[in-house]
């Protein structure tokens, strides 16, 4: 008899348990979660063939004042090997046009959030565009032991994604971008029955970088009135946004500057010491990025070199000092100027100013030169499209080529890249390159090499 009381005991607090992890995981749910998309990889139907374990999290960074949300993606078996620890791959978005209201403006909560889920802009750039969850789960797959195998589960994954409605109208079919990603970028023009070797498994982390360069702003003054939502999600309170232009259209989201540096490192510790996967990450990091993301990544991780032993860039702004028309500045990329100067609002570009100093004590470019790298070495990758349509970040990537005798690093247009232009098309189809390079790097440092 008291065997069987002490049976219900314990099944009545496994189940108060379960409950309670339910409605843990049920509050941190992406702001857009009705996107069919995300609810793809968010909450699985059972009618899937392919499951995804990525999560929704949040923490709140003393440093920003504001509640952020990242994606984590976990490896496939990371619940099934309880003891396994993983190295950790942060991948850094680029910058969102449609926060600085060159197409829109969000004078309420509900449009600002719905802009949001249109665009699917910042953290959820790299699941939902580049696709990174899909293709990481396939190159890691013990399963494909030829390039072959490796194009034939990514077609069928993005069919699947295709048929739950995760790729645009715009997009290209499934095994096009399979082709794209295999046949024209990681193994191009050798066999496809040339044997392929999965990946390094890795914890694959999208953080929120709203548009501050993942730099601290130079001035900390107040340009926006307090937020009055300190909740992750991008919406905001009439009065929040700031008309920076002397055009009445031209606004500028709350929270694109601060102190973005110190916001991605509180998160790092955050993610090691506070989250739910603290004991089950090894302390072996990788950083890449797109576009800002780019420049984000080689200036962080040159920065703190203790930190990273992997870094990447695509289409990255690798040289800031090209940077200084300030009429340019102020009408495309507002922050910029903000974050590396001091932004007048309601004046015309010459009332602002770049501070010189802290261009060059961030920027990618001149910190590759002061620690004295010559070469181009084995724990850096960048490379850049044909077609960017934006010389700072041509140029910028050939003065890098130039200095680390990289040889040229620019991708031609292909089949199914987008052209090799500043799109996210062409960005996935180098997303296998990205993947292989910090897997070889991350897997010689975990053998000690």
């Amino acid at each position: 008899m008291k065997d069987k009381k002490r049976f219900w005991i314990i099944l009545s607090s496994v189940l108060l348990l379960l409950i309670g992890s339910l409605k843990t995981s049920r509050a941190q749910t992406s702001c857009c979660s009705e996107d069919p998309a995300l609810s793809y990889f968010l909450f699985p139907k059972a009618s899937q063939t392919y499951r995804y374990l990525v999560r929704y999290e949040v923490f709140f960074p003393n440093v920003l004042d504001k509640e952020k949300g990242f994606f984590v993606i976990l490896p496939e078996d990371f619940y099934q090997n309880p003891m396994a620890r993983y190295p950790v791959l942060f991948l850094l978005h680029g910058y969102n046009f449609h926060r600085t209201g060159m197409w829109w403006k969000a004078t309420s909560p509900e449009k600002a959030k719905r802009l949001l889920c249109e665009v699917k802009e910042e953290e959820y750039h790299w699941l939902l565009h580049e696709n990174i969850a899909v293709v990481a789960y396939a190159m890691t797959d013990s399963k494909n032991r030829t390039y072959r195998d490796l194009e034939k589960s990514l077609e069928w994954r993005f069919q699947e994604l295709f048929q739950f409605g995760g790729l645009g109208k715009g997009d290209y079919k499934p095994e096009e971008i399979a082709q794209s990603i295999v046949s024209h970028n990681l193994h191009p023009g050798r066999n496809l029955n040339d044997p392929f070797h999965p990946l390094q498994k890795m914890v694959i982390v999208l953080p929120d970088g709203d548009n501050g360069f993942y730099t601290d702003e130079n001035e900390g003054k107040r340009l926006f009135p307090e937020t009055k939502n300190r909740k992750a999600c991008d919406d905001f309170f009439p009065g929040e946004a700031m008309n920076y232009s002397l055009l009445p259209f031209f606004y500028m989201k709350p929270g694109a500057v601060g102190k973005h540096e110190s916001y991605f490192l509180e998160l790092l510790q955050y993610l090691e010491s506070q989250s739910q996967y603290k004991e089950r990450l090894l302390r072996r990091r990788g950083l890449g990025g797109i576009s800002m993301g780019g420049f984000g990544a080689m200036k962080l991780g040159l920065k703190y070199p203790h930190l990273f032993q992997s870094m990447s860039s695509q289409s990255g702004l690798l040289d800031i000092e090209l940077l200084k028309d300030k009429w340019f500045l102020k009408m495309v990329m507002p922050e910029l100027l903000e974050v590396f100067g001091r932004f007048e609002a309601h004046q015309l570009p010459p009332g602002s100013s770049l501070d010189l100093k802290h261009i060059e004590d961030n920027n990618p470019f001149s910190l590759i030169k002061t620690k004295g790298v010559s070469h181009l070495p084995d724990w850096l990758y960048f490379d850049y499209g044909s077609k960017e349509g934006f010389d700072g970040i041509t140029e910028g990537n050939k003065n890098l080529e130039k200095h680390l005798k990289a040889g040229n690093r620019q991708i031609p247009a292909q089949p199914f890249n987008g052209k090799s232009g500043h799109n996210y098309r062409f960005w996935r189809s180098r997303s296998g390159n990205i993947l292989q390079h910090h897997s070889d790097v991350l897997q010689k440092t975990l053998l000690g090499k």
